[in-house]
Formats: C-alpha cells, sequence, structure tokens
C-alpha cells in the first residue's frame, strides 16, 4: 500500500475498501473450495455452512479460530516473546489463574500460596489431582522448578526472562505437591509473575523433555495439563489441539479440537469465516461491521485489552549502576523530550479512532495505567489536550526549539498482536509525521530479529507501534525501564528508582502511592506517545459457538478458550 497523507489513509479504512478486498478474496476462496492442498487449510471438522446463518445450530467437531499471523510461533516457550505465547494458554496451567468474568486472581494449578517467615520467599501448594496429559503422571513440584529453569536459560528471550532470572534466588519442591520460590528480596510482584496475566511460568512437564528433548516441531509440544493437549501444526500457518478429557478444574471444553489458524490478511480470514472454513475470527471493525451484515455475532471480553502506542526506541543508560549517568546514545535526537512530545502531539487520535476503530478506542493518557490500575492520576486526563493532544503547530515549534526541525527517524513496521491491520496504523502516524516536517522511513522487520536487535540496543533512533495487554508491572518494566534493560523504550531514571522500590512492596497502600509517583513522573518525561485502550472483540458464526466469557485484558487477548461454548442443537 502507498503511503499518501494521514487523511487518505484513513478515509481509505473509513470507506469500506477493505471489505471489497475481502469481497474479492471471498469469491474466489469458494471458487476453489475442492480438495485442501495441506493440513493448515484442512476440513474444519465440519461445515459452518454459508455466507449467511442457518436457522439450526451447527455442530462441528474442530473450532476453527483463524487470527492475524503471530510475530512468532514456536513449541518451545522460551523463544516466544511474552505477547505471542497466547495460543498455548488452553494447554499449560500456571500457578495463578485469572477469572474471567472479574479478571481478580484466583487459584489456578496452585490452590493456595504464601509468603514464608523469612519474609521474602513463596509457597505454593499444587491442586491434589491435577495430571499431565497422556502418561506423564502428576503436576509436580519439580515440574514448577523445570519451568522456572527453562525460561532462565542463556538462550531464551522470554520478556519475562530478566525478572525470573534476577529476582528468583532458588526454586525448591520440598514435597510432590508444593513449591517453594525463594526471591533475592521481598517481592510484591511474584504472585502476579506466576499467574495467567503475565507469562513465563507456564507449568510443563519435566519428564516428558527428559523423554523427548526440546520441543520443536519434530518432536512436538511438551506436556501440559491444560483443557486441551497439543495435536498437531506447522509453524507459521496452524496450531491444532484436542481435548483433554481430564475433568480439568477449569471446564471440559465443548469442542473435541481446537485451531488456531494464521493467515495475515483480513480479507483473507473474512473469507474463511463467512465460507464456514473457520468458525471464528479477528478482525478490523470495517470487516466486523461486513461480517455481522452476514450474520456473524461479535464476541466482546469484559475489559479493555489491547493497548496501543508509540515507543521510542532509543533511550538507555550506557551503565545501569549509574542510571543517571552517561545515555547509550547521546547524540540521537529521540533523547530530548520536546521531541518525543512533538511527535505525541502530531497523531490525530480522534480521526485515527474512528477509521481504524469505528470510535471504539478509550484515550489512553499515560501508558500502563488505567482509571482502575493502581496509582491513577486523574490530573493526567485533565492535561492532556495541553502535554500530549493533536496540535501539529505546537510540534512543529517543539521540534524547532529542540534543534530539529528536519528531524530524521525510522519506525520499524511489524505485526501489531491482537490489532487487525496494524500496518496502516503505523503507515497513518508516519503520515502525520511527515506533515509537521519529519522525514520518517518505514522498514519492514522480522519480529525475531527486530528482537534481538533491541535486547542488543541496535536501535538508537527508531519508533515501533506495540501492542499488549500486559500487567501495570510487567508492561512498566518490559517497555520503559532499566530493570529488564530489553531496549524497548524510554528508560527514565527516576521512574526506574520508583519501580525497584515497587518491587519491594507489600504493603498495598505504599504501593499505590509508589505507582502514583512513577506514573508522575512517566507523564512529564514523555516515555512513549499513548493512543488507545481497544476492546477486545472476536465475531463468529452464532450457529456454532453460542457465547464466550473471556477477561480481555490479558496480553494475546485470546485467552480461556475452554468457555467457549457450542450452540445448542
Amino acid at each position: 500500500m502507498a503511503v499518501g497523507s494521514a487523511q487518505n489513509l484513513v478515509s481509505r479504512w473509513g470507506s469500506g475498501g477493505a471489505a471489497v478486498a475481502a469481497g474479492a478474496a471471498l469469491l474466489m476462496l469458494t471458487a476453489c473450495s475442492g480438495p485442501s492442498a495441506g493440513p493448515a487449510a484442512g476440513p474444519s471438522g465440519g461445515a459452518a455452512g454459508g455466507g449467511g446463518a442457518q436457522s439450526d445450530a451447527i455442530k462441528v467437531n474442530r473450532l476453527v479460530f483463524i487470527v492475524g499471523t503471530p510475530g512468532r510461533t514456536e513449541l518451545d516457550l522460551r523463544f516466544l516473546a511474552e505477547p505471542y505465547v497466547w495460543p498455548w494458554r488452553g494447554t499449560y496451567d500456571n500457578l495463578v489463574a485469572a477469572d474471567a468474568k472479574t479478571g481478580k486472581l484466583v487459584p489456578g494449578a496452585a490452590t493456595e500460596w504464601n509468603v514464608e517467615p523469612d519474609g521474602q520467599s513463596f509457597r505454593f501448594k499444587l491442586r491434589p489431582n491435577l495430571n499431565f496429559h497422556g502418561k506423564w503422571g502428576p503436576v509436580r513440584g519439580e515440574d514448577v522448578k523445570f519451568g522456572w529453569e527453562q525460561i532462565t536459560l542463556v538462550d531464551s528471550v522470554h520478556g519475562q526472562m530478566p525478572y525470573f532470572k534476577n529476582n528468583v534466588k532458588s526454586v525448591e519442591a520440598p514435597s510432590e505437591k508444593e513449591v517453594v520460590f525463594h526471591m533475592n528480596k521481598p517481592d510484591g510482584i511474584l504472585v502476579t509473575a506466576v499467574s495467567d496475566y503475565q507469562g513465563g511460568a507456564e507449568i510443563r512437564s519435566k519428564a516428558s523433555y527428559d523423554s523427548q528433548g526440546a520441543p520443536n516441531w519434530k518432536n512436538g509440544a511438551l506436556a501440559g495439563s491444560g483443557p486441551y493437549l497439543y495435536k498437531e501444526g506447522a509453524e507459521g500457518q496452524f496450531l491444532r489441539y484436542e481435548r483433554a478429557n481430564n475433568n480439568h478444574w477449569s471446564g471440559t471444553p465443548d469442542f473435541t479440537e481446537f485451531e488456531w489458524r494464521f493467515a495475515k490478511e483480513a480479507s483473507t480470514r473474512m473469507a474463511a469465516l463467512l465460507t464456514g472454513e473457520a468458525h471464528m475470527a479477528d478482525l478490523p471493525n470495517d470487516l466486523m461491521a461486513q461480517s455481522e451484515k452476514q450474520g456473524m455475532k461479535v464476541y466482546r471480553g469484559q475489559f479493555p485489552g489491547t493497548r496501543v502506542w508509540a515507543s521510542f526506541r532509543c533511550c538507555f543508560a550506557k551503565d545501569l549502576s549509574d542510571p543517571s549517568g552517561a545515555p547509550m546514545f547521546p547524540d540521537s535526537p529521540l533523547m530530548d523530550k520536546r521531541v518525543r512530545q512533538a511527535l505525541s502531539k502530531a497523531i490525530n487520535r480522534d480521526e485515527m479512532n474512528k477509521a481504524f476503530f469505528a470510535g471504539k478506542g478509550e484515550p489512553m493518557y499515560l501508558n500502563h495505567f488505567q482509571p482502575t490500575r493502581l496509582g491513577w492520576n486523574p490530573d493526567w486526563e485533565k492535561r492532556f489536550k495541553d502535554m500530549y493532544g493533536y496540535d501539529p503547530a505546537a510540534a512543529k515549534k517543539l521540534l524547532a526549539d529542540a534543534g530539529q526541525p528536519n528531524l530524521k527517524t525510522a519506525m520499524l513496521v511489524k505485526p501489531l498482536p491482537g490489532v487487525p491491520g496494524g500496518e496502516d496504523l503505523m503507515e497513518a502516524v508516519a503520515s502525520y509525521w511527515r506533515a509537521i516536517g519529519v522525514n520518517v522511513s518505514l522498514e519492514t522487520v522480522d519480529v525475531a530479529q527486530a528482537n534481538l536487535i533491541a535486547r542488543q540496543f541496535g536501535y538508537s533512533n527508531h519508533v515501533t507501534l506495540d501492542a499488549t495487554g500486559s500487567n501495570q508491572w510487567s508492561g512498566s518494566t518490559i517497555w520503559n525501564s532499566g530493570v529488564t534493560h530489553l531496549g524497548n523504550g524510554v528508560e527514565s531514571p527516576r521512574v526506574d528508582t520508583i519501580l525497584r522500590q515497587i518491587g519491594q512492596t507489600v504493603d498495598a497502600k505504599k504501593q499505590e502511592e509508589l505507582w502514583r509517583q512513577a506514573g508522575d513522573f512517566a507523564y512529564e518525561d514523555f516515555l512513549g506517545a499513548p493512543m488507545f485502550w481497544l476492546p477486545t472483540e472476536a465475531i463468529g458464526n452464532p450457529k456454532v459457538v453460542a457465547e464466550w466469557t473471556y477477561p480481555g485484558g490479558i496480553t494475546g487477548a485470546w485467552t480461556h478458550i475452554v468457555n467457549i461454548k457450542a450452540a445448542a442443537k
């Protein structure tokens, strides 16, 4: 797609241009619906009918949910950055779960947990009748310890590896149904870190690893204990699971099999849904509206889930032992917070919200913070127009004052997890910046390679649009902090100081005060360009799927698939 003005780009979306492409793809798919060429496009276990809803419920054995192609699809979880672990949510249990309706932390693989008398160790008691799939026996404390050892291996690229490596001193399994995390210091984060909200502590069978070796496309995945077990897959194409029939504590799936099918083009996903090749889909708003007119139904998460913002890849501490000392890239124009403020004020969020999200996006006033989260300051909303709001003239003046009237930078183009049409969003933002005189180039990157370069601090004057549903701690530390030091965004020394205090504080009142202080500093330092909190929505055939209750506010968005209920016959 050629890059034009921002107004032209958003008008193309608003006029339903993508729906025209979807219609063409639908005609092609209908004409070519003969025998499939391979497993990724194979039979879905039961036809969902043609484009319109049928008069009776349709029984399918394999539920196919087609989504955008993730940045990475791997069987070895330590090679998945946090936003890409979501396809395994139904296969592996975490110690602590998230309630599908309230989002509150509740028992998962562990029935209870407590802080030990030393004040910095946590003991978890495992469910007595929780077993791994197949022949691999009960879930034991040793299996939890094994998972921790895996994520902290030197080749792990998981976003939570630094936390589990640096904060956890050791993991002990004093009995088969107990596990103790010994922390390096008092820690107020661990319970969330081993929950559905964060990722990295998914429980895998050590015995299956000892038998087959590291998981890969040839050996298959390691055994888990969730309601679905891994059956087969192809990298970047599909992942297929079957019902475990293990009387799982979260419930028994209605569908015998479940498949995540991947397709980059939204028009392809819509065509698959309307022809019955898939039964649920992740679509942008214009195609979702078209699909609703064809009899499809929207399934919305309980909470705003994915948030979208622009990250400035530039501003890192050269020496973590002296975070207030010399920066790694002192000559980067993005080091000047006036430049970062200018780029934020050049974005017309209202226009983008209407064009891309049908006005459903909630304004984000400060990344990682929301009124329902700790430390919220209502003044941020009141001051947003002056500090961050759309004002091209003010943006140009800020650039001139910073000595950067002809700023040069680069935007890295990559998929946005949970946000269809992410590349078009990036083009729109780049167009807004060009309108104030910024020379911004668009560079398409491979996610795995980009993550590697970021961890090696290879980006010094670059911007990305990012999307995640991460919780407040992991979001703040992964994207904007030297606490993990991953090269993902602006690191503020004074924010880091507060985050380190939060990480050692278990007192709720004190945490609230510290989060407010960290938020105030982050707001003033323009650590990113906040954009939207988006509702999490999928669309499907109501003759196949009756309902789906899921939080929507967890990284990866698509969780609690055990709750996808079949339409009654």
